[in-house]
């Protein structure tokens, strides 16, 4: 299901979605990949609470490349 969704964007940041392309499929990329270091963050933070050390990253692995295996990781 969608929703269709109004809002409003300072002038350089509607012209960088708008040269994307899709500018739906875009933003909804990049707030899935938000909504994941967010739930991500909250799921270390409770590690971290418990005792539990995990790192986030491999040596020299891209920020990208982080949110793909994490998103691996949580299957999606």
């Amino acid at each position: 299901m969608t929703v269709n969704m109004t809002m409003s964007l300072p002038d350089d940041v509607a012209s960088f979605v708008k040269a994307k392309g899709n500018a739906s499929a875009y933003t909804a990329r990049i707030l899935r990949q938000q909504m994941l270091a967010e739930q991500l963050e909250k799921s270390a933070q409770l590690r971290a609470e418990a005792g539990i050390v995990t790192t986030t990253a491999e040596p020299s692995e891209s920020e990208e490349a982080t949110f793909e295996r994490w998103g691996r990781v949580a299957g999606r």
